[in-house]
């Protein structure tokens, strides 16, 4: 990372609340446009405002001149399409200033989730206490209301309106002050309170000065600590390296929605032409199009350590003499040049149809059942580089190889953490492998302990989730006579893991055995099968299915999930467990391409924990 010259780093002074809204609304404060939205909810404005009203610390704000283009910028939520270039980008503390940019500063209110609230302070409260400024009775007196569907606002008292808030008139004869008013420069603030004192007031001069008196020392002080609030600014040297701002920006970004590599990338990129966030957004659409259910959601981040991934690659095999690593790390992403990623963009879009393909071959039907998520970093970068290099043909002759991998990986629980050096290491090794050097180190090294599968009952598991793929993957059939199980059939009959021996019947046969929770005794069954199972013993319902579909279409459907039909049938738990555990475990033997060895039985049985996906 660039070191910052020497001297000072920042400056710091106060300034008013009123000032900074004024120019949110001028838009000479702006935004940079990879921050993520304005998301504080109301009952967090309110939080916000009880603070300044009592001049509490509210947090410094963190701001940076704009000198040149180095971030595309964007203006505060509800101040308008930016028209102007901005004197001054805030890098810390968009959630308070929007919040109160919207509560206190525009009649239209605060935005959120689609609804609409405005803030209103009851001076008519405040009003009929004595030393009202002085005691604690803002917090009471300060309240929201919902907009409604059809634009009007009633305050409510539990179920029922106490009175309608939509016009200035309403709010006058409620005695709600609205807090749009406050900083409003074109004087409506002063309207209202000459209307709501007229209205309060005898004919006689005497009873309106006595009551603008009440106004301000009951009312106004509470505005004027609000307006007058010194919020500390911190202003940072604009002279600041590109990536010391950003790593600021990450560090002091602790509310709101957390940024990540990826917005920061955008803002690095941007400064170089390359609109990292449009590319993306079109790339994601293309990709979500095309491709099945099991590779959503898509992660721009992931996309982005793709593209590292592949580039240092090249850069390494192209000077072999060079001791060039082969990254993808934070740092390797931020450090990317904007000709990099698009030189490399369309190549991975490719990767990625390639895995896609791959990992419904090796029984991944949805999202759900998926074990990795992280591992389409290094399979996609994989099959990229193949498609570039070698053609389609190649990639698809490398198929085999790449399936061992990826089921080492799964089983071994490797991508449970460390994932950037994992994917960086397996990318490489992987890529030799198929060009005839070794197996890679977790090929090489590969070990499993058997017993994990009598003991893991989590589907966040991934060794659980893989079983499940596994069977998917060897041809496992619809329960209910649908066929071979696929994406559609997925979705379409509502699969999802369930007990195959029932644990009410076990009960019922007086059997307890915490294994029935476990894996072994799982499989995907269908909503409307699981339904008609219910908590009956395997004997009736094998009865019912093989009279509906044919007791043998029935029995290879069971085949097809490794599940003994004739053990099951007989309501033999003991010798369908132990049969089933078998075959399990051959599953995973074929799959890894190792042999596994026996269960001991003589192991802890209980909920395995560990090797669940971050």
């Amino acid at each position: 990372m660039e070191v910052a010259a020497e001297g000072n780093l920042f400056t710091a002074k106060p300034e008013p609340l009123a000032d900074l809204l004024s120019d949110i609304h001028k838009q000479k404060v702006a935004l940079p446009e990879f921050q993520r939205p304005w998301v504080w909810e109301p009952n967090m404005v309110w939080d916000l405002i009880v603070s300044v009203a009592h001049r509490y610390p509210a947090g410094s704000l963190l701001t940076m001149p704009v000198t040149g283009a180095v971030f595309q910028l964007r203006a505060f939520e509800g101040a308008g399409e930016l028209k102007a270039r901005p004197n001054l980008m805030i890098l810390d503390g968009q959630q308070r200033l929007t919040s109160l940019y919207q509560a206190l500063y525009r009649r239209d209110g605060v935005q959120y989730k689609g609804n609409t609230y405005h803030f209103f302070l009851d001076v008519e409260m405040l009003m009929t206490k004595p030393n009202g400024a002085e005691s604690d009775l803002f917090e009471s007196a300060l309240f929201y209301v919902k907009q409604e569907k059809d634009g009007r606002r009633f305050r409510y008292e539990g179920l029922q309106p106490k009175y309608e808030l939509t016009t200035p008139q309403h709010e006058v004869a409620a005695g709600a002050f609205p807090l749009g008013c406050i900083l409003d420069a074109a004087g409506s603030l002063d309207r209202w309170r000459q209307e709501y004192l007229l209205q309060r007031s005898t004919s006689e001069i005497a009873s309106f000065i006595k009551r603008s008196s009440e106004w301000d020392h009951t009312v106004k002080p509470w505005l004027d600590r609000i307006r007058a609030y010194p919020f500390p600014v911190v202003e940072l040297r604009a002279d600041l390296p590109l990536g010391a701002i950003c790593h600021i920006f990450e560090k002091v970004n602790t509310t709101g929605v957390p940024l990540d590599v990826f917005d920061l990338c955008t803002a690095i990129l941007w400064a170089q032409g390359f609109p990292l966030n449009k590319e993306w957004a079109t790339t994601r659409k293309i990709l979500e199009e095309k491709l099945p259910m099991q590779t959503k959601p898509f992660s721009g981040t992931y996309f982005l350590q793709g593209l590292s991934l592949l580039d240092s690659f090249d850069r390494k095999r192209s000077s072999p003499k060079r001791d060039v690593p082969v990254t993808c790390r934070k740092q390797d992403l931020m450090a990317m040049r904007a000709e990099t990623v698009k030189r490399w963009w369309g190549v991975l879009v490719k990767g990625y149809e390639e895995t896609a393909k791959f990992m419904a071959e090796q029984g991944v039907l949805a999202q759900r059942i998926l074990p990795y998520s992280t591992l389409i970093v290094p399979l996609s970068a994989i099959f990229a580089d193949l498609r570039h290099c070698k053609g389609d043909v190649g990639a698809g002759a490398a198929w085999p190889k790449i399936a061992r991998w990826y089921w080492c990986c799964v089983f071994s629980q490797r991508y449970s953490s460390q994932i950037e050096t994992a994917s960086a290491q397996d990318f490489e090794q992987v890529l030799g492998w198929i060009d005839g050097g070794d197996p890679p180190e977790v090929v090489r090294t590969f070990v499993f302990r058997t017993d994990a599968l009598q003991e893991i009952t989590s589907i966040r598991n991934v060794i659980y989730k893989g079983v499940l793929c596994l069977l998917a993957k060897g041809g496992a059939k619809d329960f209910g006579g649908g066929g071979k199980l696929s994406t559609a059939l997925f979705f379409d009959t509502q699969q999802d893991h369930h007990h195959i021996f029932p644990t009410d019947c076990l009960a019922r046969l007086g059997i307890s055995d915490p294994r029935a929770d476990t894996i072994i005794n799982k499989t995907l069954i269908s909503a409307a099968v699981n339904r008609s199972i219910g908590g009956h013993c395997p004997s009736k319902y094998l009865d019912t299915w093989r009279t509906r579909l044919g007791q043998q279409v029935f029995d290879d459907i069971l085949k097809s999930h490794l599940v003994d039909p004739e053990m099951l049938s007989s309501d033999n738990w003991p010798g369908y467990f132990l049969n089933r555990r078998e075959e399990l475990r051959r599953l995973v033997q074929t799959a890894c391409g190792v042999t596994l060895p026996p269960f001991s039985d003589a192991g802890d049985v209980g909920v395995e924990a560990e090797g669940e996906e971050p």
